[in-house]
């Protein structure tokens, strides 16, 4: 019997919330758990869903990691990452990457920082379930003014809701936003995935220069490939419509099928299919872009749609070598270790320097294959032939001279201006780097490039560097996993120390090989006072960098105020890391 009675507590919602409430644009209903927003749900994992249970249910009072652990885990030793990964999870659905809706208390929890209240929803719910009207209670001129008193709540509550949907508005309502799935590589070879992929990843780049198109950075919508539950995916990405397509490349003949579906309804907006040469493929993705363009959007003008053609390869061998490249250099931040780490780049480098070989002119092979030279540059490794580039003079001067030339080949590809902002940053030019990456935002409107809000936090900048991650975790919710390591840096030279623990301990989670990351977790660590947690993180820097010292690694990222140096000098003295 008390089994019983245990498991239908752990069923139960969190108590105080088991009406729909409201906070901000959203409604909580913690009885058929479900979160929406503007009557459209929002996915959160169970146990994510019974922390904002709780936080709901303390309506502005902060809740302690302690009641977390008694409420939703009923009492079971919880680590703090499983919390903070909850957090985390909350925050991503509800858009709170700058944490307006939930806040961080050091040392004492996590509060709500807005209003809850009975949804309207539910309000009207209860009239209408009385046994009898609403003013039938009394005699004359109280039944009338309770009459009247009902139709003007009612039209104050439609009124709200109205006023709310129209205030929540976000980029997404006020353009047509979309997501490029991963075409689906039909030939059934799967050595040729780097194909479709690619030409799926090329597709998505020429629509977001589109200023008038909110557009899913393509390493979000690549997460969702092969799947069939369209509207879920779209309500994951936020976004209105889809675009699938297939590839089937045979010998003689490329072959693409593409859709545009609206993912609520699941209405099929536009469909057509292409047969042409394989040479011809850079000419039918501009082809495909207009004419998804052309449906989404009442007017381009002709300024955008130059803009979104691209000089193509002179050869389609060019182009395969490039898509090769391009998805090795896609996987080296998951490598497990630094050894396979630099592996990846070295295996990413000889694809790309082939197809420069064929096509020394094609200026994203040219962009790729700087970013090789100054990933090598920036994480140390043993693989053998790249171990002396680490902070290498000449790595840097060939991923400067890289960078420069896929400029001077094609100077509207905004990944060419990010690359060379990227390569000066790290040469201490900042402000032409800022200037660098303010151009590749100007030629890319929906760009989601996470390095040029690490170049405004060591500007000095940190809390617009804060914004502007935010604002690319909305672009791109399934992001780069080392973008958690520029929040981590971003938080800490803004003071936030549990905000950049927090982020930190998600990056060193998802990027063993980068010893960066696990600088950041020590210095956030040692300054909340986490002692053992400060040392451990100091230790594994000292595994994947043995040469470390707290000198070299200021050096080298050159913060533009000595405050923020002396924070982070201060931090990394008290993690244990030598000078």
């Amino acid at each position: 019997m008390k089994r019983s009675e245990s498991r239908d507590e752990r069923a139960r919602p969190a108590p105080g919330v088991l009406r729909p409430m409201r906070f901000g644009p959203f409604i909580l209903d913690a009885g058929r758990r479900t979160l929406t927003r503007d009557g459209r749900r929002i996915a959160l994992r169970p146990k994510s869903f019974d922390v904002l249970c709780q936080l709901i249910a303390a309506a502005g009072e902060p809740v302690s990691r302690d009641e977390f652990a008694q409420a939703v885990w009923q009492g079971i030793t919880v680590t703090d990452e499983s919390l903070s990964r909850c957090v985390s999870d909350i925050r991503q659905a509800l858009d709170d990457e700058a944490q307006d809706i939930i806040k961080t208390l050091p040392r004492r929890g996590y509060v709500l920082a807005v209003p809850v209240s009975e949804a309207a929803e539910t309000i009207v719910a209860k009239v209408a379930a009385e046994k009898r009207p609403p003013w039938i209670i009394g005699r004359g001129r109280p039944a009338l003014l309770a009459l009247v008193g009902g139709v003007l709540a009612c039209l104050l509550l439609v009124g709200i809701g109205v006023w709310q949907k129209m205030a929540s508005g976000d980029a997404q309502q006020e353009r047509p936003s979309i997501a490029v799935l991963p075409f689906t590589n039909v030939a059934g070879d799967k050595e040729q995935d780097y194909f479709s992929d690619g030409l799926t990843e090329d597709i998505a780049v020429r629509l977001s220069k589109f200023s008038e198109l909110f557009v899913i950075a393509n390493e979000s919508a690549s997460s969702f490939k092969g799947t069939t539950d369209l509207r879920g995916t779209a309500r994951r990405l936020g976004v209105r419509y889809l675009l699938l397509g297939a590839v089937r490349r045979d010998q003689g003949q490329l072959r693409v099928s593409a859709r545009l579906v609206e993912a609520e309804t699941g209405v099929q907006r536009w469909a057509d299919l292409y047969e042409r040469p394989p040479a011809d493929v850079v000419a039918l993705q501009d082809d495909l872009a207009r004419r998804i363009v052309g449906v989404l959007l009442s007017r381009i003008t002709q300024v955008e749609l130059e803009r979104a053609e691209r000089k193509g390869p002179r050869s389609l061998g060019a182009y395969d070598f490039f898509l090769r490249g391009r998805a090795l250099l896609a996987s080296v931040d998951s490598s497990p270790t630094a050894a396979e780490y630099g592996r990846r780049v070295l295996s990413a480098r000889r694809a790309l320097n082939e197809a420069v070989r064929l096509d020394p002119g094609y200026a994203p092979t040219l962009t790729a294959l700087s970013e090789t030279y100054n990933r090598a540059w920036l994480v140390s490794n043993n693989e053998a032939e790249l171990a002396d580039e680490f902070q290498s003079p000449v790595a840097s001067d060939e991923a400067l001279a890289l960078a420069e030339r896929a400029i001077t080949a094609d100077p509207t590809l905004p990944e060419a201006h990010s690359q060379l902002a990227w390569v000066l940053h790290w040469r201490q030019r900042r402000l032409d780097a800022l200037s660098a990456f303010r151009r590749a935002a100007d030629l890319n409107p929906n760009m989601a490039d996470g390095r040029y809000a690490l170049a405004l936090a060591h500007a000095g900048r940190s809390e617009e560097s804060i914004a502007m991650l935010g604002q690319i975790f909305r672009l791109d919710p399934l992001h780069r996993p080392i973008y958690y390591s520029y929040l981590a840096n971003s938080y800490y030279l803004a003071g936030r120390y549990q905000e950049s623990l927090e982020a930190s301990r998600t990056a060193v989670d998802r990027l063993p090989a980068v010893y960066q990351a696990r600088v950041w977790h020590a210095a956030a660590a040692a300054r909340l006072d986490l002692e053992d947690e400060a040392k451990a993180a100091a230790s594994a820097t000292l595994r994947l960098r043995p040469n470390f010292t707290i000198s070299r690694f200021l050096a080298s990222i050159a913060l533009a105020q000595p405050d923020d140096e002396a924070r982070l000098r201060e931090g990394l003295r008290k993690a244990g890391l030598p000078e």
